[in-house]
Formats: C-alpha cells, sequence, structure tokens
C-alpha cells in the first residue's frame, strides 16, 4: 500500500466523519459525463453548425459570430425557452439513453465506493463542482438519506452538516436548475451564504480533492485560501506527479498531501474503501485472536512449556519491532499524521503487552523473569536510523509501553525485587540512544513531552494521560488482571509514584511525576505511603532504594519539591506527611 494513501486509509478509519470530499469533473469521466465546458462547446458547436457555418473553436466562433462571450444562461435561453424545455436540453449530457446503451451515464466504481464510505459514517459532506447527479444516484441506491444544496436559496433551511447523515454541497448547481454557475465570470464570486458554508467545511474537515483542476474556479480557490485552520490534513488525488498551477498553489497552501494514482478516481476511491473496511475489521477481530493467545500463554506458564512460550513471545516482539522500524519517518510532520502512527503502534504493541502483563503477574521463577527482561531489551531495538525528530521517538514508544505493562503488573503482585531489576538491570541495544540507561530512555521528558504538549496543549502530563495510561486501561482490561478501571488507578499511581522516586534517586531528569501529582484524589497514595512508614525498614519498597529508609525519604523530599516547582494541580501536598517514620 503507498504510505500515502496508508496515512489516509488509518485516518478515516480512526476519525470517523472529519473528512470531506472535494470532486471535480474528472470524478465522472469514465461515466462520459461531459464538463461545463464541455456542455457549453457542444452546444455553441450545433448552433455554429445549424448556422453553416465552420470554425475548429465553437465557443471563439460563437464569441465572433453575436459579438459577446459565450454564457450558459444566454446559450440555453437561445436554444430552449421554457424551464422544462431547458431540462429536456441538458438531460442527454446527465442522463443515460437507454439501460444498455454504451453511453450511459451511470454511476461509477468511484461514486459507488464513494457512496459505501458514506454509509460506513466515514464521509459525511461531499463538495462537488459537477453539474451531474451521479453522486445522489449512487447514494440512492443503498438508501443513504442525504440533504442536496444547489443553490444559495437551499443553505437557509438546511440541517446542520454534523446532523445530517450525508450532505452534498453543488457548488456550481444542478443540471435541472438553471442557476447553475458559468465556467468564466460566474465563478469568480461567491454568495455570502456559500462562502460561509464552504469556509466551515474546509475549517473543520479534512479534505480529499480528486478530479478537480482548480483552474477555472476563482470563487472556490479563494475560499479555501481565506482559511487559515490546519486541523485536519488535505490529501490531494494526482493523475499524475504535477497538477495545474493553480492546485500546486492551493497544496502548498494548506500544507497538502498528493497521492499519485495514474489509474484514476475509481482506483483511488476503491482502495480507500477496501483499506478502510480491511482496517475496520481487523479491529473488530482483534480480541478474539487476543483471547486465543491469552489462553495458550497461559498453558504455557502453568505447564512450565519454556520453549513454547519463549517462541511466542520472541515472534509477537520480531512483528512489532519490524513495524516500527517500518513506519516513514521522514513524512510531513502535522498532528494528523503523528496520531496516525500513535494509533497504528498501540495497536501493533496490544498483544505484546497484554501477554508481558499476565506472563510478570504469574511469573514462577528466574526463567520467566529473564525472559520478562529480554524482552523489554528487545524493545529498544525499535528504532529509526533517520527521520525528523518529532518521529524519531515514537520509536521509544514500545519499550515505554513495555516497562508500564510489566511494572504495574509487579508492584500488583508486590514485586519490587523485580520492579527494581526492570529498573536497573535491562540493557540498552539501541544505536541511537545507547549512552542512556533503560529508565532514562523510558522517561517522558524531553522531545516525547514536547511532541505530545504539541497535540494536547492543555494537558500537564500530555503523554502519560492521552497516550499511557488510556493504553494500560486497555491492556488490563483485556488481561482480566484487574476489577475495574478504579482499582487499575490505584496500581498505575503507585508504579508512577515509584518511577518518579527512583529517577530522583539516581538524579535523572527524564521523569517527573506522571498523571498522580494533578490528581485532587490522592488517598491510596496516601495509604501506600503510610503503610510504609509503620514497615520501617522491614517495607520490601525499600528494594529500590537500596534498602534504606534515608534513601526513599530524600528522594520523596526531591519529588515533593519538584512537584510543588512545576506547577502541578496539587504539586507535593500530603506526600511527605504520610511517610512518617518513627527512627
Amino acid at each position: 500500500m503507498d504510505n500515502k494513501l496508508m496515512s489516509l486509509s488509518f485516518s478515516m478509519e480512526a476519525n470517523k466523519g472529519v473528512y470531506a470530499l472535494l470532486l471535480g469533473s474528472g470524478i465522472s469521466f469514465s461515466a462520459n459525463i461531459p464538463t461545463g465546458w464541455g456542455i457549453l462547446k457542444e452546444l455553441c458547436r450545433r448552433i455554429m453548425e445549424v448556422s453553416g457555418e465552420t470554425h475548429e473553436d465553437p465557443i471563439q466562433w460563437y464569441h465572433d459570430h453575436f459579438n459577446k462571450p459565450a454564457t450558459y444562461d444566454e446559450v440555453i435561453e437561445m436554444l430552449a425557452k421554457t424551464s422544462t424545455e431547458r431540462v429536456g436540453l441538458l438531460a442527454e449530457f446527465f442522463e443515460p439513453k437507454d439501460d444498455d446503451g454504451e453511453d450511459a451515464k451511470k454511476p461509477t466504481k468511484a461514486h459507488k465506493e464513494i457512496a459505501k464510505l458514506v454509509k460506513n459514517g466515514y464521509i459525511k459532506v461531499i463538495v462537488t463542482t459537477n453539474f451531474d447527479r451521479l453522486m445522489e444516484q449512487a447514494l440512492e441506491e443503498l438508501n443513504i438519506q442525504y440533504q442536496t444544496l444547489y443553490h444559495e436559496s437551499d443553505i437557509q433551511g438546511m440541517k446542520p452538516l454534523a446532523h445530517a447523515d450525508c450532505t452534498v454541497l453543488k457548488i456550481h448547481g444542478d443540471y435541472r436548475d438553471t442557476r447553475f454557475k458559468n465556467v468564466s465570470d460566474e465563478l469568480k464570486e461567491y454568495p455570502e451564504s456559500l462562502t460561509n458554508l464552504l469556509q466551515q467545511v474546509f475549517d473543520e474537515y479534512g479534505i480529499i480533492t480528486s478530479g478537480w483542476s482548480a483552474e477555472w474556479d476563482t470563487a472556490l480557490r479563494d475560499t479555501i485560501k481565506s482559511v487559515k485552520s490546519r486541523r485536519y490534513s488535505w490529501y490531494w488525488h494526482a493523475f499524475n506527479e504535477t497538477l495545474s498551477p493553480q492546485a500546486e498553489e492551493l497544496l502548498k497552501f494548506r500544507d497538502g498531501t498528493k497521492i499519485v494514482d495514474s489509474e484514476g478516481a475509481d482506483n483511488i476511491f476503491s482502495l480507500l474503501s477496501e483499506n478502510v473496511e480491511s482496517i475496520s475489521k481487523l479491529k473488530k477481530t482483534n480480541p478474539e485472536n487476543i483471547q486465543m493467545k491469552i489462553k495458550k500463554l497461559k498453558k504455557f506458564i502453568t505447564n512450565d512449556l519454556e520453549i513454547e512460550l519463549r517462541e511466542m513471545i520472541t515472534e509477537e516482539t520480531q512483528t512489532l519491532v519490524l513495524f516500527v522500524k517500518s513506519l516513514d519517518y521522514n513524512a510531513n510532520v502535522n498532528p494528523e499524521t503523528m496520531k496516525i502512527y500513535i494509533e497504528q503502534i498501540k495497536e501493533k504493541t496490544h498483544t505484546l503487552s497484554i501477554m508481558l502483563t499476565i506472563l510478570t503477574y504469574y511469573a514462577k521463577d528466574k526463567k520467566h523473569e529473564s525472559l520478562i527482561c529480554e524482552t523489554i531489551e528487545r524493545l529498544t531495538t525499535a528504532e529509526a536510523n533517520e527521520g525528523m525528530t518529532k518521529y524519531i521517538c515514537f520509536s521509544k514508544f514500545p519499550a515505554i509501553i513495555g516497562l508500564y505493562s510489566v511494572g504495574i503488573a509487579a508492584v500488583m503482585k508486590k514485586n519490587y525485587k523485580l520492579l527494581n531489576k526492570f529498573f536497573t538491570e535491562i540493557s540498552m541495544r539501541s544505536n541511537l540512544y545507547g549512552y542512556s540507561t533503560f529508565i532514562e530512555f523510558t522517561g517522558s521528558n524531553g522531545e516525547i513531552y514536547t511532541t505530545f504538549k504539541d497535540l494536547y496543549p492543555l494537558h500537564q502530563a500530555p503523554f502519560e494521560e492521552m497516550f499511557l495510561h488510556p493504553f494500560m486501561c486497555e491492556v488490563y482490561a483485556n488481561s482480566k488482571l484487574t476489577f475495574d478501571e478504579r482499582e487499575l488507578n490505584n496500581y498505575y499511581d503507585t508504579f508512577e509514584l515509584l518511577l518518579a522516586l527512583k529517577h530522583h534517586y539516581i538524579n535523572s531528569s527524564a521523569f517527573s511525576a506522571g498523571i498522580f501529582g494533578n490528581k485532587l484524589d490522592r488517598s491510596y497514595i496516601s495509604d501506600f505511603l503510610k503503610s510504609g512508614a509503620q514497615e520501617k525498614e522491614n517495607w520490601q519498597v525499600l528494594e529500590l532504594f537500596d534498602n534504606s529508609v534515608d534513601n526513599f525519604t530524600n528522594s520523596l523530599i526531591k519529588l515533593t519539591n519538584i512537584l510543588n516547582y512545576q506547577g502541578h494541580f496539587m504539586g507535593g501536598k500530603g506526600l511527605l506527611d504520610s511517610y512518617k517514620t518513627v527512627i
């Protein structure tokens, strides 16, 4: 699959209804529908021949003969006086002559695939410069409810875009209504109501353009350029590498992505529809596959089937690492593409995360512990050789997810000796980050924080809040190790507390606090610290701090100070008060 088309496919599947289409005459080419200019040219040719004259350019002949430019209104008025006659005149260009004729004007493969995307909720808005009704016919074939807007008067009573199943906005009109737009003067300016609606579409939706040259539509080009926001990506289907100068200008203005497919609109929309459907089916079938693998995993653990267990974990690890290495880290950096990569990595990491979680919780001996550590170590090899900095840090995600998966499970099991092994004994195999220790490598400060802060500026700990915590909720729900999300939150917060304390103990600045630093309710953390204070030097958590109460206390003081300094919602409030030891 083409990387650009792959990105669009994943994005469309993950973000239902956020993409709109901008379609031109090229979309109807295979249905033998002429362009607006082609219709005008044919009508002028007929007038010329009836007049007994010849000219290689009928449009120019009309201009010379009548001493004025050819416009739809005047040419159609000349040939058909009443509205009924005008519709009849134009019908031959847009409607099939018979059911079996080669020249039948029927919805193309592109129209039908678009209709499937609409029916499944992926497309809700279609903007088109075409006069024909092929798009509407394709929607009707699938019994899709839609609203058609082809004159400014229609806009006044329309359903809001978000509330309509589908909106077809025919900005040049419908052939059955002679108010449709000319290819010259009438395309220079739109009514205010139409301009406002188009600005809303171009502001609130990502756009997929196909079959539109952008050469003649001055008002449409100006409207696109009037919208400055970049909420979602723009994609432009091109038949070859070179678009018209006007289209290239718009593509550059919108920071858009060009998808070249010389086979035309039928092929590109068929591929897009198939890809989106395949991705959706893959997600739907994954839970069953995962549960089958979990069942095998538990059998291997219970029956001490070391070979089968190692092969299963290794195979899943190899698949994940190869996928992360295959990502295009030189792609255009924009929020939409980054979110696509994030979703892809989550999907590919999900099964292995569940396996490691279960294996950690039910680990029976040193062989199991060694396999866990070795697997996490292997995940540090999932790196890119080159690429944009904001993408390269994504190669850390599998190792970070792995650490959280096994770390939370170790906290649940109260196996702090194993947790300390995760923090201190996992080696680095990364060429790019080989200078770091594993715990520093997996810290979320620096480039990861910056990248996620750009994506989610309103969040104090965007990586943990928007990525790690939601993902761990999915992993632990599938692992069946926690009763509910509240229970997971307790272990999650405890793990991040210990992770932060370990960083401060070794004087690492790679991780601050995670989510718990911003929580109003710290009752579980408070009880955890109080329990440790009561156990004094017998507290198993001290394994992480060389079995020293002083080391733990000093680390807690550092964490409290950093939380207060960084302006976290609750700061370091209550942490030291909860850990009052009696020496």
